[in-house]
Order: structure tokens, then sequence, then C-alpha cells
């Protein structure tokens, strides 16, 4: 039993991978039949945003602005990350977050010069986190319309240097489709190790069940002789007469009281530790009054 429920376990820890290739494939057939469900994927929406964002900050008319569409978009982040708090909503499970927050960054790199801003860094860690949030299309859409819009800046500090940082960009594909790769093993893994953890808690909770199971069996048994010699010697009492016999066969019940009392005893000891029954022969200790 214990082999065929890892068995299934394996199966379902390792199909983690492949049941999100086919949801990425059944959206992708989805979003082909519909045209706005494909403009809607975040490998379309993230370029669109970044290019908009991008003309906005360099537009002279509105390029006064960004630091004004800045503080309004954290202000806006804010607001609806607080009600979404309220409702009860992870914040990174909630997809207009994710787009939000990735507004409020790339306003923040804007205002602070584009391909000059002392945050610039920021990108390379967006792109990874966009790889694990969304998909690994929609970082790569990311970086290429990143690599497109600061080529235009080759050239305007130093052109070797300029275009290693371009450059650079690019090497942040191949880093997030290996941490995502790795990141869904350690997921797997995870979920792998509570299983077993789980199959051996139930091998120990069905061994202690054994065990405890043999124990009433056992007191049980060695219940049945003095509870049934007992019940026959009082029974045998209505019919008695002499006083000797009498006292004999009260004799013989008290003895198996007592057995029956030392079996509980030990049993209770054996399980809890403690002694619960006391013989009633024994001296009681007087509840301490105040």
């Amino acid at each position: 039993m214990g082999n065929d429920f890892t068995k299934n376990t394996n199966r379902e820890s390792t199909s983690l991978m492949h049941r999100l290739r086919s949801n990425e494939t059944s959206v992708k057939k989805e979003s082909f039949k519909n045209p706005l469900n494909f403009l809607s994927q975040p490998f379309i929406c993230m370029p669109a945003v970044t290019i908009l964002i991008y003309f906005l900050t360099k537009n002279p008319f509105t390029g006064s602005l960004r630091l004004q569409l800045t503080l309004l978009s954290f202000i806006a982040l804010l607001i609806y990350g607080y009600i979404l708090k309220k409702k009860g909503v992870r914040l990174v499970e909630d997809i207009k977050f994710r787009y939000l927050l990735t507004v409020v960054v790339l306003f923040l790199i804007a205002s602070t010069g584009w391909f000059f801003s002392p945050f610039f860094f920021v990108l390379y860690l967006w792109a990874i986190f966009l790889a694990f949030i969304f998909s690994p299309k929609a970082s790569l859409s990311f970086i290429i319309t990143l690599v497109i819009l600061f080529s235009f800046n080759i050239g305007e500090v130093d052109l070797a240097y300029d275009f290693m940082i371009v450059l650079s960009l690019l090497t942040t594909i191949p880093l997030s489709l290996y941490l995502r790769k790795e990141y869904l093993k350690l997921k797997e893994s995870e979920k792998v190790i509570l299983v077993l953890q789980k199959e051996k808690e139930n091998n120990i909770n069905s061994a202690i069940e054994e065990i405890l199971a043999n124990k009433i069996n056992n007191i049980a048994v060695n219940l049945r002789q003095p509870i049934n010699d007992i019940k026959q010697l009082s029974f045998r009492m209505a019919d008695i007469k002499e006083k000797q016999k009498l006292e004999i066969n009260r004799e013989r019940i008290l003895a198996s009281s007592e057995e029956a009392l030392r079996v509980l005893k030990e049993f209770e000891e054996q399980s809890t530790g403690k002694k619960l029954v006391v013989n009633p022969g024994s001296p009681q200790v007087a509840p301490e009054t105040s």
C-alpha cells in the first residue's frame, strides 16, 4: 500500500511541469480563437506597456510630468493593493496588480533617466521576476523591447561600454529560464518530501494503533477470567446458607476483584505512565482544604 501511495504521488509531482506546459498550450489555442485574448497575453502587454511608458517619458510634451506620473502610479498601486488585502486576495496572484507593479517600476527607472538611471539594475531583476509571475515569453519580449529601445542610446557615453550594457540585458534570458526550471524542480522535490513525510507519519500512526490494539486485546483477555469468576461466585452466593462457605466465597470474590484491579493498574501505567485506578483497600489521601 505504501509503495502504491509513493508511486501515485511521484507521478503527480513529476507531472507539474507537464501541466504548466499544457496550460500554456491551451491558453495559446484559446488566444488564437479570440484576438482580444491574444492581445491581452503578457508577452504582448509587457512590450506595449514598456514602449508606452518610454515614449510618455521621452516625449517633450509629457516628459516633464514623469515624476508626477511615477508618484501617481505608486499611489494607485498602494490603493489597489490595500483593496486586494481587504478582500483577502494575495497580491501576487492578481494579474492587474502585477501589471501595475511593472508600471511603477518602469516609471521609477524612466523618471531617473532610463539608460542612465541609478536603478537600471532593477531591469535585470525584473526580467527574471516576470519569468516567474507570468511566463518566459513575457520576460523574453520585455528584454527584447528594452534592447531595441536602448540601442538608440549606444554611443552617448562610450560606444563599447554602452554596447556591453545593452548586450548584458540579453544574459537575463538564459538566466531566467534556468532559474525558473530549477524553481519548478524544487517545488516538485518539496512535494515529494511532503508526501514521503506524510507516508512516514501514516506508517508510524498505523504502528502505534497496532500496538494499542494488541495491548487492549491483552487486557481484555486478562480481565475476562477474574470478572467471570466474580460473576459466577456472586450468582452462587444466593444458594449458599453456611456462614463458612459464604466467607470463603466472599474471599474468592475479593481476590478476583484484586486481580482485575491489578491488570487495570498495569495497563494504565504502561499506556499513560500514571496510576489512575486506586485499590479500594489502599489508603486515600484527603484533599487539601484552604
